[in-house]
């Protein structure tokens, strides 16, 4: 296993404007790290320079504590799998394998040991004497990522590998390589545009916008406090709900027809700011009796099975509902809404960045405490 650490990377191309800005972090010996954000946040350059597919401007990468910025790829001890799969399709599943054991001198006896691990690792055992052709789109991915494994490379890379698959075999394979991950106990930097993959992969995750990070953390730490507006109405499906509102007294005013009041602890936050309010979907609440913030009109429903989300509109902003279960609910219905100051996020409107936000409404349920 090795460590990689980015201490201040930049990148530009023009020697003018940076694509990326200033990075530094550090990804653990053997932690599945993720790297998420929207199409051309620079992820992927990242990515390619840890690989040293491109130069850095300025800065420096270590990996396993050594200053790898001039090293070739070839010298960083690392593996990569690509969006594309990158697949010779006149050699069969076999041959592209151990393509990469083959022009490292090792031999025969070695790279047939070792291609038959990842084979029976992955599934593949049966399919060595096929050409790419005859395969699905998840059995080519299970051919690089096993390209990738046989090289026993303490480091892997990888690129968007699922984008091409089909919603069910992306869940499935988002599965499957955690769980190689954690058996062979690699490093492994992971690229994804998909909020969703990040949560459900990540032991941290980094979030990008424009090259700039916008925030470094457990998934779930990024979820329950978001840095910023960014990574609220990034991260979360669907995403935070968000508003810009005025203020009066100890009112929070979200429209002509919709306030809220706040106690003096939230009251006091708001002197000085221009605010976003932000809660998430999940945490809006079908109102009690006595318990009603405001009254809205349903504008779309949609019943997932396990759950349904209601969508509305709040001055010329729609927000959405998420409740538990299925619900009877009709479009042009109006229904009394519940929101609990404890759920509420403030950011700064000018800044983007959190104000405030309660620390204890982040519930976490511990299996052992449930069936005690």
């Amino acid at each position: 296993m090795k460590q990689v650490q980015l201490v201040n990377v930049s990148k530009s191309y023009d020697g003018k404007t940076n694509v990326i800005h200033h990075i530094d972090v550090d990804v653990e010996n053997g932690e599945f790290f993720v790297l998420v954000g929207p199409s051309g946040c620079g992820k992927s350059t990242m990515l390619r320079m840890i690989a040293g597919l491109e130069n850095i401007t300025s800065g420096d990468i270590l990996i396993g504590g050594q200053p790898a910025n001039h090293l070739p790829p070839s010298k960083r001890h690392l593996s990569m799998v690509f969006q594309n799969y990158a697949l010779y399709p006149h050699l069969n599943v076999e041959q592209n394998i151990t393509f990469g054991l083959y022009t490292k001198k090792i031999s025969k006896a070695e790279q047939n040991k070792r291609c038959q691990e990842a084979a029976d690792m992955l599934g593949l055992d049966q399919l060595l004497k096929r050409k790419p052709r005859q395969l699905s789109g998840g059995q080519r991915q299970r051919v690089a990522l096993a390209r990738s494994i046989v090289t026993h490379s303490p480091i892997c890379l990888m690129d968007e590998p699922l984008s091409n698959l089909d919603a069910k075999l992306r869940a499935k394979m988002r599965s499957e390589i955690r769980q190689i991950q954690r058996k062979l106990n690699m490093t492994l930097i992971y690229v994804t545009h998909d909020q969703t993959e990040a949560m459900t992969m990540a032991d941290r995750m980094m979030i990008l916008n424009e090259g700039h990070v916008q925030q470094i953390g457990k998934p779930l730490d990024v979820y329950n406090r978001p840095g910023n507006r960014f990574v609220a109405s990034f991260i979360g499906t669907p995403p935070m709900n968000l508003l810009d509102i005025e203020i009066s007294g100890n009112s929070v005013i979200f429209d002509a027809h919709r306030k809220m009041t706040v106690s003096d602890v939230i009251r006091k936050q708001l002197n000085n700011h221009q605010i976003t309010i932000g809660i998430r979907a999940e945490k809006i609440h079908l109102a009690q009796e006595n318990r009603v913030t405001f009254v809205v009109e349903v504008i779309n429903v949609e019943v997932l099975g396990t759950d349904t989300l209601i969508t509305f509109n709040i001055k010329d902003t729609q927000w959405t509902a998420k409740w538990s279960g299925q619900w009877s609910v009709r479009v042009g219905e109006h229904i009394p809404v519940y929101l609990d100051e404890k759920d509420l996020f403030l950011f700064d409107r000018e800044t983007g960045q959190l104000i405030y936000h309660q620390e204890d409404q982040m519930e976490q349920h511990d299996v052992k405490a449930a069936l005690q």
